[in-house]
């Protein structure tokens, strides 16, 4: 005998209560505070996770915080679908306002007390990257590829559309592992493999047009 459709997301709904999880219900409720939540049935969401208004979420995004760990999402932030944000094992994870994590896929990892993930306002985390690690992502940051950055600092900017790449936030773009890398305003890696190898330099060079102010 087929379950009855009331019965049956009862039972769904206590899975994912069960399990830490926001249910489908749940997560629509967020749109009180402007966040669009596009597929609540694919969306995994969990109730530790302290999150601002007006976000926006794909289908097949994970956030999962465990009742150790800490995570914390602004506003106004797009994760596209491909996202797995975990915080588990006592580990940190902030993520700041007006970012876009995920297009192309994305993971963001802290599953230590000491490796925490601080990301800044107004950063891009996409095309496969993962953050691991006791890491900053500054405002304005970049991280372009599928690249594994652990342990990384890249120091605060203006954003990816600003004029003037000198005051843009640090860049890792390319493929391959970042490990324990320390950028500066306006700089980036262009990495093939092993970061570092690779030289550090200026965004103004693949933007020689790029006014001084």
């Amino acid at each position: 005998m087929i379950m009855g459709s009331a019965s049956l997301w009862d039972k769904f709904d206590r899975m994912r209560s069960a399990s830490g999880f926001l249910t489908p219900a749940e997560l629509l409720e967020l749109a009180d505070s402007g966040t669009v939540v596009l597929d609540p049935f694919s969306v995994i969401l969990s109730k530790q996770v302290t999150i601002g208004p007006g976000n926006l979420f794909y289908p097949g995004v994970v956030i999962e915080c465990d009742d150790e760990s800490h995570c914390v999402i602004g506003g106004d932030t797009v994760f596209h679908g491909g996202t797995r944000i975990a915080a588990s094992a006592g580990g940190s994870i902030t993520i700041g306002d007006r970012s876009v994590i995920g297009e192309g896929g994305a993971q963001i990892k802290s599953t230590t007390a000491d490796s925490e993930v601080s990301i800044g306002d107004g950063v891009r985390i996409v095309n496969g990257a993962e953050v691991l690690g006791h890491s900053r992502i500054g405002t304005g940051c970049q991280i372009l590829g599928p690249i594994s950055a652990r342990s990384v600092s890249l120091a605060d900017g203006a954003t990816h559309a600003h004029p003037n790449p000198d005051r843009r936030g640090a860049v890792l773009k390319g493929f391959g592992r970042a490990q324990g890398i320390r950028l500066g305003v306006g700089e980036v890696i262009n990495g093939s493999g092993d970061f570092g190898s690779a030289p550090v330099e200026r965004q103004r060079v693949y933007h020689p047009l790029a006014p001084n102010s």
